[in-house]
């Protein structure tokens, strides 16, 4: 497994990996359920032993506590997957399976600027909220040794850094530079994503505020970052064909 497929539902994104698994946590969510409620049924417990029987003793779920945007949560099998959407919903049932077959069959739509930032940003801006926290810049005064001015301005690396190490991994290329463009006076690029991208969002600010607290210079700040987020630019995506 290895490409994310981000495909909507209902305004739902659900997410699917190239070879058909579908992200079950990520499906749960819109019905207000938890996969393992599907998992410990005893009707799904016989299933798993009948796909056992017929293909074989392969892994049919897999776990994962990885970010989310890493692929973390619980995942399963096209030929669970379909069964598990029949517990959700009839018409998510339907809409899974359709969206499976696309898949492996390799009928995927091409990638889309204007789908990309669909999927990314928000129609108009919300109200503004403080998401770089204190914690981030406290560990970027420390390991850049740089002064704090009284007026609380930010010197332009940290612009950079936020630039290169927080939004370039998890937004792609072309979704920063439409939102860049987009900015009015006083406004933040956070105040343009959707609840998705800004937990992406969130997720690389704890993990770059991590990685500065244990750098000693910027230079090994650099270091550990091209270590832990080597696909720079965007996460990578790929769209099934609806």
């Amino acid at each position: 497994m290895s490409n994310i497929i981000p495909v909507d539902f209902e305004g739902h994104s659900m997410r699917f990996y190239e070879d058909g698994w579908i992200d079950a946590t990520t499906a749960a969510e819109k019905f207000d359920k938890v996969p393992n409620e599907f998992l410990r049924l005893p009707e799904t417990e016989s299933y798993i032993q009948g796909l056992e029987r017929r293909y074989g003793k392969i892994p049919y779920v897999k776990t994962s506590r990885a970010r989310k945007d890493r692929g973390g949560g619980t995942w399963l099998h096209p030929k669970l997957a379909v069964r598990f959407a029949r517990w959700l919903s009839v018409d998510f049932e339907i809409w899974c399976d359709e969206q499976i077959d696309a898949i492996i069959r390799g009928h995927t739509a091409p990638v889309d600027d204007e789908r990309v930032k669909a999927i990314f940003l928000l129609s108009d801006p919300s109200s503004w909220e403080k998401r770089f926290n204190d914690p981030l810049y406290d560990a970027l005064f420390r390991m850049t040794g740089l002064p704090r001015h009284r007026n609380d301005r930010k010197p332009m690396l940290f612009s950079l850094i936020s630039a290169k190490w927080i939004y370039g991994p998890v937004l792609p290329a072309e979704v920063y530079a439409d939102v860049k463009a987009r900015l009015a006076v006083g406004e933040k690029i956070h105040q343009h994503l959707k609840p998705d991208a800004l937990k992406l969002v969130e997720n690389q600010i704890v993990a770059v505020t991590s990685i500065a607290n244990g750098c000693s210079d910027y230079r090994d700040f650099e270091a550990h970052c091209m270590a832990a987020f080597p696909i720079k630019g965007q996460m990578k995506l790929l769209y099934a064909a609806a």
